[in-house]
């Protein structure tokens, strides 16, 4: 995590500390790599004090399992401790590191260590629950579409009170449907959904290209990325 120009993701981690300078304590940074809504993942490229370069990586878990050389050993318990974690009402950010032994920051580096998971406690809005249910009130159908996890996702559907029937973002792409949709047009699963999980940007605007198609007033809000 950096120290200067923070995200709120960045300043919640550094805050942990008891001092903030803790977090680059010891390294110099090479390269770092900043968010994006498509990567999903920071990166770091550093130098320990032996001179010795490292880089670590931390985002979404699926991003971060995807890099992890054993990803197929520990899948099933990294979902179990984020559905865990999501049962609780917590966000998972996902980390891991690879030695980086050529020396260069656009090196490849040799095999990604799959390092852990951190809880985030990110609710919604104090007035979001409030200001859904006028939606609904006044006849507004509103839809989730998110990259957090699908765990979260209904989870913060619950909470909010705007349903929990919700799919991961493969089933845009008529992918591991559960049963009870595999019949459904894909138009015809977006408009019955609550949401979608795990999504990447090009989905958010097919969903709404879906529904303006089918003659729907749409709507959008969200963060300065969407």
């Amino acid at each position: 995590s950096r120290t200067e120009n923070q995200d709120a993701i960045d300043a919640a981690v550094v805050a942990m500390l008891a001092d903030p300078k803790e977090a680059r304590a010891g390294i110099q940074e090479i390269h770092f790599l900043p968010f994006n809504p498509t990567d999903k993942r920071t990166a770091l490229t550093y130098l320990d004090s032996e001179g010795k370069m490292h880089r670590v990586s931390k985002g979404a878990p699926e991003q971060i399992l995807a890099l992890a050389h054993n990803k197929m050993e520990i899948e099933a318990r990294v979902h179990a401790i984020i559905d865990k974690f999501a049962e609780r009402g917590l966000r998972s950010l996902a980390v891991s590191m690879q030695d980086v032994p050529e020396g260069t920051k656009d090196s490849m580096g040799g095999p990604w260590q799959f390092i852990g998971l951190m809880p985030l406690f990110d609710p919604p809005r104090h007035d979001s629950a409030e200001t859904i249910q006028r939606a609904l009130n006044l006849g507004v159908s509103v839809k989730m579409i998110t990259g957090d996890q699908l765990a979260i996702a209904k989870e913060t559907g619950r909470r909010l009170g705007m349903g929990t029937n919700m799919y991961p973002s493969s089933s845009l792409l008529g992918q591991n449907k559960d049963e009870s949709i595999a019949g459904l047009p894909i138009d015809e699963l977006i408009e019955k959904a609550d949401g979608f999980a795990g999504v990447f940007p090009e989905h958010k605007y097919e969903i709404v290209r879906r529904l303006q198609v089918k003659e729907h007033i749409c709507g959008m809000t969200g963060d300065g990325v969407n």
